[in-house]
């Protein structure tokens, strides 16, 4: 799936947006990202007490979803939030009411 316009997803955009944050690892994975401007994969791994192979999986749902950005030095991966994707899921969400 390609990555959210963040000012206007589409409903398929949406609930794979819903659907990767419903999982309370990745939510807490993300909640981790969210708090520095770049995270190491190997910084993530020791905080959130959860295996590599873990947290590789669960990023990549929160990547596919839009929400985090990649990117790649040598042999470590480098992990940022996108706000602008989580702005535009509240808005949307503000829209039912």
């Amino acid at each position: 799936m390609a990555v959210p316009h963040p000012s206007a997803p589409t409903l398929d955009e949406l609930v794979d947006i819903l659907k990767a944050l419903a999982d309370p690892v990745r939510l807490d994975l993300l909640r981790r990202i969210a708090t520095v401007e770049e995270m190491a994969c190997t910084d993530l791994v020791e905080e959130s007490h959860v295996s590599a192979s873990t947290v590789s999986y669960h990023v990549k749902t929160l990547r596919t979803a839009g929400l985090v950005q990649v990117r790649k030095d040598g042999r470590n991966f480098h992990y940022t939030y996108r706000p602008e994707v989580g702005r535009a899921l509240a808005t949307e969400l503000n829209r039912l009411g």
